[in-house]
C-alpha cells in the first residue's frame, strides 16, 4: 500500500459511505425505490456512465451556445418558451427564496438530453442536432410522461397555469430533501470517485436538477405543491430511463408557431439586481416606473444579450 493510500484510503472511505447510505434507504418504505437503487448499481457497472460523463467533457462547453443560438428565435408554444417567460432565473431572486423549480433547472434538462444525445452520434453537434435536442417534444414527453416517456403518445398541451404551479413546488418537509440527497450521494459515491468529484460537479448538478424537476412535475400532475418521496423516485425512475434511451430518435418538430423575439418591445432590466422584465405587445418603458423593488434602477433594453453573456 502506498502512502497515499494509507493517508487517504479512497476506495475503502467510498465503499463505507456507499454502505451507510445503502443502509439507511433500505429503512425507507418508498414503492419503486428498490428498483431505483439496483439501477444505480447497474449504470455503476455497466460503463454507460462513464460513457455519458465522457460526452460531458466533450460538449460542456456548447450550452450555452446552442442556447442562445435559438433563443432569439423560438416557438412560442413550446415548452422552452413558457419555462423562460414563466419561471424564474435563480441568478435574479435572493437565495433564501430560491424556488425548487427554475428556469435553469429546466435548461438543465436540455443539457442532459444533449449529454444522452451525444453519446449517440459521436460527432459534433449540426444545426439540425441542436433543433433535435430542443425542439423534438421530447421534454413534452419528459414533464408529462415521466418515467412513461417513451410510451405515452398522447400528453396535454402545455400551458402557462401548468408553469405557474410548478414554479411554486416546494419541499414537503426537510425529511423528503434530506431523503433525495441521500439518493444523490448514493448514485455519485458509485458513479464518480473522490478524485473526480471536483470535475463533475457541474455534470451531478445537472443530473440532480432534472430530477427534481421530473419530481416536480409528478407533483403538479398529481395536483399537489409540495415534493414527496414518491415524487422523487419517479424523477430517478425517470432519469436513468433517459440514460438508457437513444433520444436521436425524437426528431424536431415543424408544427410550431415561431415568434421572432428580435421584434419584441424590448425590455426593463434592474442596474442592481440584473432582474428583467420581458415588455409585452402594445406596452412601453414608460407604462412602468424606474425602480426595482430591490431599489435598483430599471433601464430599458432592445434586446439583452450582453445579460446572457454575463451570466454565462
Amino acid at each position: 500500500m502506498s502512502w497515499r493510500d494509507r493517508l487517504f484510503p479512497v476506495e475503502e472511505v467510498t465503499e463505507n459511505k456507499i454502505r451507510e447510505y445503502i443502509e439507511i434507504l433500505e429503512k425507507e418504505n418508498v414503492p419503486g425505490l428498490d428498483v431505483v437503487i439496483d439501477s444505480i448499481v447497474t449504470i455503476s457497472n455497466s460503463g454507460v456512465y462513464d460513457e455519458s460523463r465522457r460526452a460531458y467533457d466533450s460538449i460542456k462547453s456548447k450550452f450555452y451556445w446552442w442556447e442562445k443560438s435559438i433563443h432569439n428565435e423560438i416557438p412560442e408554444n413550446s415548452v422552452y418558451f413558457l419555462a423562460h417567460e414563466n419561471l424564474d432565473y435563480i441568478n435574479f431572486i435572493p437565495q433564501k427564496s430560491a424556488r425548487i423549480i427554475n428556469f435553469f433547472t429546466f435548461m438543465c434538462m436540455y443539457d442532459f438530453i444533449a449529454i444522452r444525445y451525444f453519446m449517440t452520434i459521436k460527432r459534433d453537434f449540426d444545426d439540425l442536432d441542436v433543433l433535435n435536442v430542443y425542439l423534438s417534444g421530447l421534454d413534452e414527453r419528459l414533464i408529462f410522461g415521466l418515467d412513461n416517456f417513451d410510451k405515452i403518445s398522447d400528453w396535454p398541451q402545455p400551458t402557462v397555469e401548468f408553469f405557474k404551479k410548478l414554479k411554486e413546488i416546494s419541499w414537503e418537509n426537510k425529511d423528503i430533501k434530506t431523503f433525495s440527497n441521500r439518493l444523490g450521494l448514493l448514485k455519485v459515491n458509485m458513479t464518480i470517485t473522490s478524485f473526480g468529484l471536483p470535475k463533475y460537479a457541474h455534470f451531478s448538478t445537472i443530473e440532480k436538477k432534472l430530477i427534481e424537476l421530473i419530481a416536480g412535475c409528478n407533483a403538479v400532475k398529481d395536483n399537489r405543491d409540495c415534493i414527496n418521496k414518491e415524487d422523487i423516485v419517479i424523477g430517478y425512475k425517470t432519469y436513468l430511463k433517459l440514460l438508457n434511451t437513444d433520444v436521436t430518435k425524437y426528431k424536431a418538430r415543424s408544427n410550431f408557431k415561431v415568434i421572432n423575439k428580435k421584434d419584441d418591445g424590448g425590455y426593463l432590466v434592474c442596474d442592481k439586481c440584473n432582474q428583467y422584465y420581458k415588455l409585452r405587445p402594445g406596452e412601453s418603458p414608460e407604462d412602468f416606473t424606474d425602480e426595482c423593488e430591490c431599489g435598483g434602477k430599471l433601464k430599458y433594453y432592445d434586446n439583452i444579450d450582453w445579460l446572457y453573456n454575463t451570466l454565462s
